[in-house]
């Protein structure tokens, strides 16, 4: 049997196997407007999903700030540090949490390897979530004292200004932009910009893309990000994992995204392979409602970097890593520990007021 004729089964059982569903999220009437949804049934796309030029794509909006200070982390670009721990127990810098007995954590429920739901056991696994859960260790020591929430990409920092969840870990990148209304960890993962393509395709570079369909999810960074390149058309989906059932109805040629994603797909078909490493790097961090938004973070922002310097000391990071993603992405990269001095903090806080002023207008 010949490899092409493979590809539909196989991807087919692993799909049903790891029991992914394509979140359904509610449209922000003031977003900016992106192509609008056309299915069809000749087509038969993902559902929800639609073709569309790159130049349709809004340069505007938080998703346009974001992906063009990501791909330039450089000079005034770059995002300010994290909040550096004290010497305080977990009860002092975070009473309210350890009153209520639980840590209330936004993560995703269909991204394979970082935050998805396990076929087997029914419980949420991944890279993202045994983070979560060695956070939860260093408050309680019990990482099990934890609740999940799922939040998709759009709704992480709403879910942080509401009170929803107490932090985010999920594939979310510090910028300058980011910041004015959210506060970040160090990093705890790096990642750049791939494409994943079917084995034979021929595709090897961001280069080939001139005359080729590629898929990101809309109102993502993605979306704005694959601008930089020459990319005949795009195909905008709900979710990643329509991007792969897409590329394997050859319906899209390529999909773009940040690598630990892409890593996921291709764990669920064997005929795909990760391809072009863009230049630039970025780095996903844990991420917290912003001191006095809606109370004081400032120590839970404290706690979570804790964590992120006790699993790097005693090895957790990289055993979490070696487990998730190693297998794809290849030996660990160095993660930078930075803490800004008071002078960025003024300056942050400055920031933030701007950005709170402009909301209330």
């Amino acid at each position: 049997m010949k490899q092409n004729a493979l590809k539909p089964l196989a991807a087919a059982l692993a799909s049903v196997a790891l029991g992914f569903t394509s979140a359904c999220s509610t449209e922000d009437p003031s977003l900016p407007e992106w192509p609008a949804v056309q299915h069809s049934a000749n087509e038969n796309l993902p559902y929800g999903a639609t073709y569309a030029k790159p130049s349709e794509v809004p340069t505007d909006g938080d998703a346009a700030a974001d992906a063009n200070s990501t791909i330039d982390n450089t000079g005034t670009q770059e995002p300010f540090g994290s909040i550096k721990p004290d010497g305080r127990e977990p009860k002092e810098r975070v009473p309210h949490i350890m009153r209520r007995g639980r840590l209330v954590v936004g993560v995703a429920q269909s991204l394979n390897r970082l935050g998805f739901r396990d076929p087997v056991s029914g419980d949420v696994a991944g890279f993202e979530v045994d983070l979560a859960r060695e956070i939860a260790r260093d408050i309680f020591g019990d990482p099990d004292k934890i609740e999940f929430r799922y939040v998709e990409s759009r709704e992480r920092a709403e879910a942080l200004k509401n009170g929803d969840v107490d932090i985010v870990v999920r594939t979310m990148s510090p910028t300058q932009s980011r910041q004015s209304k959210v506060e970040f960890s160090t990093p705890y993962l790096q990642v750049h910009s791939r494409l994943l393509v079917l084995s034979d395709s021929h595709i090897e570079s961001f280069d080939d893309l001139h005359d080729k369909t590629v898929c990101v999810t809309r109102d993502s960074t993605s979306a704005v990000r694959i601008k930089q390149y020459d990319v005949g058309r795009l195909l905008l989906t709900k979710a990643w994992t329509d991007c792969l059932m897409a590329m394997q109805r050859y319906q899209t040629d390529a999909v773009f995204t940040d690598d630990a994603i892409l890593t996921g797909l291709q764990a669920q078909d064997p005929y795909t392979a990760l391809v072009a490493e863009a230049p630039d790097s970025n780095y996903y961090s844990v991420a917290i409602a912003p001191p006095g938004f809606p109370k004081d973070t400032t120590g839970l922002v404290m706690q979570v970097n804790s964590t992120m310097e006790r699993i790097r000391r005693d090895g957790t990071w990289q055993d979490l890593y070696d487990r998730w993603l190693a297998d794809y992405l290849g030996p660990a990269s160095s993660l930078p520990i930075k803490y800004r001095s008071e002078e960025e903090s003024k300056e942050l806080r400055k920031i933030r007021r701007e950005a709170a002023n402009s909301d209330a207008e």
